[in-house]
């Protein structure tokens, strides 16, 4: 009977981007070791490195197949670091570390993604807050708070991979939620035999998804997690580092969608000088569910394609449009009792989503009309807050008029114009109400009450449409009772259509220009002027 011949030890370690079973967190964790890879040769700029990135392939050569533990030591060290702050920094991410509150932010997101279980990190009790100062003016700062990490899972994840020889182990590893969010175990009680198991070559890649990935948190109990589409490992190593934010405004999101659009621009950019196209990438939402509430899980994943350039152009004038706000307010703090009691005042900063913008990008992300189901910002209850979503729209209204007054965010005419004659029809019908009160007296408290009961009126007419024939009748009905309108007279033609063809754009329409209108009735002021456009 003839001997079986002794496999040698691996002396090299071979991952393919495509390979069968690499599934879209296996190539961008492979893309995350490509840019980690890249870090280290520009830290060491020797020009002799034991590893080679090709476009579909990364090999790491080990010189012997003993070497294999002090070499895979070595890339965990470089690549999963804290730093003498207590921020997890992970070289691959960016071309130098950006400042304390960024990488707040974006411990926050690990710790909301792939560090969520309490055993896979080390964190202290206490927060340590972190002020930047986002106007670079000396205002008070926003402060950012974070716990220092003093350990995370990744930093000795070689050990499964080297046996006590110091070789490269062949056994399959098990695939497990920390290096793959969302990957876990369906019952404890079975965790030996459901568990999923794979070859070393494709579970060192899923540790540096970390890296790869970009987890950002939209607040407390809620993260994004952008997981990009790789293609070309050296193109990627490329691009990679322009998706992490580099101030801690950039961190600021409001959805997945928010996150995803706002990476591709940072790309674009950074493109200008080298023509590459933009990946795409797949936007995931992490949030406690009802049924498991002690960990984040994944809700929700949409597709971000590579967008293209109307897509880009149009979310970059939403994001300067609808910024994200620093709220400054006056906080009063009281010491003592009595005749010694003393009151002191100090300023307090903090950030502020948009609420619009985050609609418009995951409309501009599927394909729809950036105002598609702008009907839920005037009718739902924001989570975060627990208020209506409608109540932070003052706040963003100059934004939102500035938008549609652009023509490159319209695609078809006749939807812009649904919107400039409810402007007309509003402005009027607010001048009616003015000179029915007040005639030739200044504006009095009765206007300004009916003014607001007018536009509220107008919102339920509108927002609690349910068929063709109720949006019709709130929109015909505002028209009529203003009296002229200079956009329907004109254009009469354009704008039935839109009506008629879909009822919930048009009462999305409907609503937008409610929100947006800017003119009569939307200050306390007197305009003795009828506006004809919103203005």
């Amino acid at each position: 009977m003839a001997k079986v011949a002794k496999v040698s030890p691996p002396d090299h370690l071979t991952m393919h981007l495509f390979a069968p079973g690499m599934s879209l967190m296996h190539r961008a964790g492979l893309g995350g070791l490509a840019c980690t890879l890249r870090a280290m040769e520009a830290e060491f700029p020797d020009g002799n490195y034991p590893w080679e990135v090709q476009p579909h392939a990364i090999t790491l050569r080990f010189g012997k197949p003993e070497n294999a533990r002090d070499y895979l030591k070595r890339l965990f060290e470089f690549a999963f670091r804290i730093n003498a702050e207590g921020l997890i920094t992970l070289p691959g991410q960016y071309e130098r570390e950006p400042s304390a509150a960024v990488l707040a932010d974006l411990q926050a997101g690990f710790l909301l993604t792939f560090l969520q279980h309490g055993r896979v990190r080390t964190l202290a009790k206490e927060t340590i807050p972190v002020s930047y100062d986002p106007e670079g003016d000396g205002q008070p700062g926003v402060i950012v708070q974070y716990r220092k990490c003093s350990y995370f899972t990744h930093q000795n994840g070689w050990e499964e991979f080297v046996e006590r020889t110091g070789e490269m182990t062949r056994k399959p590893l098990p695939f497990k939620g920390p290096i793959c969010p969302g990957a876990v175990v369906r019952h404890e009680k079975f965790a030996a035999d459901t568990i999923v198991k794979y070859p070393p070559d494709m579970v060192l890649p899923l540790y540096f998804a970390l890296v790869g990935s970009l987890p950002l948190p939209v607040n407390r109990g809620v993260a994004a997690l952008l997981v990009p589409e790789v293609e070309n490992l050296q193109d990627f190593a490329y691009d990679r580092p322009s998706m992490t934010p580099s101030t801690a405004r950039d961190c600021q999101i409001g959805n997945a969608a928010d996150a995803a659009l706002q990476a591709q621009i940072r790309i674009r950019s950074r493109h200008a000088a080298k023509s590459l196209a933009v990946p795409g990438c797949y936007a995931m939402t992490f949030q406690p569910t009802t049924w498991s509430k002690q960990q984040k899980s994944r809700v929700a994943t949409i597709h971000v394609p590579p967008a293209s350039d109307r897509v880009l152009d149009r979310f970059e004038r939403a994001l300067t449009n609808l910024p994200n706000r620093i709220v400054t307010r006056t906080v009063r703090e009281s010491t003592g009792r009595g005749a010694q009691k003393q009151v002191t005042e100090r300023q307090e900063s903090f950030r502020s989503n948009s609420v619009i913008r985050p609609v418009v990008a995951e409309n501009l992300a599927l394909g729809r009309p950036w105002y598609a189901g702008f009907t839920k910002l005037m009718t739902k209850i924001n989570p975060a807050t627990d208020k209506p979503y409608r109540d932070q729209l003052p706040f963003e209204r100059k934004g939102l008029h500035a938008m549609i007054s652009d023509p490159k965010m319209w695609d078809e005419e006749g939807d812009r114009l649904v919107v400039e004659a409810v402007h007309d029809a509003i402005g009027r019908r607010l001048g009616q109400i003015r000179a029915e009160t007040d005639g030739d007296k200044p504006l009095s408290q009765a206007t300004k009450n009916r003014w607001e009961r007018f536009r509220e009126r107008l919102r339920l007419e509108l927002a609690g449409a349910k068929t063709e024939a109720h949006v019709r009748f709130a929109l015909t009905d505002l028209f009529s009772r203003a009296g002229n309108n200079v956009v329907l007279r004109e254009h009469w033609a354009k704008v039935l259509p839109v009506i008629r063809k879909d009822w919930q754009l048009a009462r999305d329409l409907g609503l937008l220009a409610l929100a947006s209108y800017s003119g009569r009735g939307d200050t306390d002021e007197s305009d003795s002027k009828t506006s004809t456009n919103g203005q």
